[in-house]
C-alpha cells in the first residue's frame, strides 16, 4: 500500500529507536549462505589477534553480503588506520581494495561499525568522480553500520563467532542504540521532514560528503526501509554503475540510479526519492 509522505514520515520516525525490524529475511529451503568474498586482515597495529578480528569482520560483513547474490567484487585487505576509517580509491600493489579501520585492541563494536560502513562503500561500487552527491552514499553506509550491528546482536544470541562471545550481543545492540539516540536528539527530523532537512543542508553536504552528524541523522530514516525489506540492500550495487558528471543534481543522480537498477528495485528507489520530496517520472 502506498502512503502519502506525511504518513510514511511519521511511521518511519516512530519505529526508528530501538524497535525490531518489520520483517526478517527468510531463506528458501535448501539455501546455502554464500561465503564472504576474498579478503585478508593485516593485524599489525591492531593489538588484537588476526583470528578474532576476522571473526568480527566476517560476522559483520555477512549481514550485508547475503543480500548480494552473484555479485563479484575485488579482493580486499583490512589494515590499521590512524586518521579515521577509510576505503582507498587506489588499489595496492596486489590489486586489492584497501580498507583502513581506525580502532584497536578488543573494541569489537568499533570494528563492526567501521567495517560495515567501509564494506558498504565497496558494495556500492565506490568511484572517484563528481563528489556533489556522495553524501547520499555516505548516508547509506552509515545506515549499513546500524543495520549490521542490530542484525549481529540478534544473530549472536544463537550463533556467535565463539560461544563465550554470546553475551557480547548486548554490547552490540547498546552501541547501535546509543548512536541512534544521540542522532535523534541532535536532529529531530520529525519536526521538518527530510525534504526540508536536505534543503537546509544540501550546500554543506555537497561541499563535504562526510558530515557524520548529517549523514547519521538521515540514516535513521533509511534504516527502516532496509529493515522492513533487507533484500533492498542489493539495489546499492548499481549506485555508481555510471560516472557522475560534474554538476549533476541530486534528482539526476537518483534518476541515474533508478535507470540502472533491475525492475525489482525500481519501486524502492522511487520510495527513497519520495522521502526527499523528489518525483521520478516512470
Amino acid at each position: 500500500m502506498k502512503h502519502s509522505l506525511p504518513v510514511v514520515w511519521c511511521w518511519l520516525v516512530s519505529l526508528t529507536l530501538l524497535g525490531p525490524p518489520q520483517r526478517e529475511a527468510v531463506a528458501a529451503e535448501g539455501y546455502v549462505e554464500p561465503p564472504m568474498p576474498a579478503y585478508r586482515v593485516e593485524a599489525a597495529g591492531f593489538d588484537a589477534s588476526q583470528r578474532d578480528i576476522r571473526a568480527v569482520l566476517d560476522s559483520t560483513g555477512r549481514e550485508l553480503w547475503r543480500y548480494f547474490p552473484d555479485y563479484e567484487i575485488e579482493p580486499l585487505v583490512v589494515t590499521r588506520g590512524r586518521q579515521g576509517p577509510i576505503t582507498l580509491f587506489r588499489r595496492n600493489d596486489r590489486g586489492e581494495i584497501v580498507v583502513k579501520l581506525d580502532t584497536g585492541e578488543t573494541y569489537w563494536c568499533q570494528y563492526a561499525y567501521q567495517f560495515a560502513h567501509e564494506f558498504c562503500h565497496v558494495l556500492c561500487g565506490f568511484d572517484d568522480d563528481y563528489a556533489g552527491n556522495k553524501w547520499f552514499e555516505e548516508t547509506v553506509c552509515e545506515t549499513a553500520s546500524l543495520f549490521a550491528m542490530r542484525a549481529m546482536a540478534r544473530a549472536w544470541k544463537d550463533d556467535p563467532p565463539y560461544s563465550h562471545w554470546r553475551d557480547y550481543r548486548d554490547a552490540l545492540r547498546s552501541y547501535a542504540d546509543n548512536v541512534q539516540r544521540e542522532r535523534h536528539e541532535v536532529f529531530p527530523l520529525v519536526r521538518h521532514g527530510l525534504p526540508e532537512f536536505y534543503r537546509l543542508h544540501r550546500e554543506t553536504l555537497a561541499a563535504n560528503s562526510c558530515q557524520r552528524d548529517l549523514n547519521g541523522a538521515m540514516s535513521l530514516v533509511m534504516l527502516q526501509l532496509f529493515e522492513q525489506e533487507p533484500t533492498r540492500w542489493e539495489a546499492v550495487r548499481w549506485l555508481n554503475s555510471a560516472p557522475s558528471p560534474q554538476g549533476q543534481t541530486f534528482q539526476q543522480y537518483l534518476k541515474q540510479w533508478h535507470s540502472a537498477v533491475p525492475p525489482r528495485h525500481r519501486e524502492f528507489v522511487r520510495q527513497v526519492a519520495e522521502l526527499y520530496g523528489i518525483e521520478l517520472t516512470p
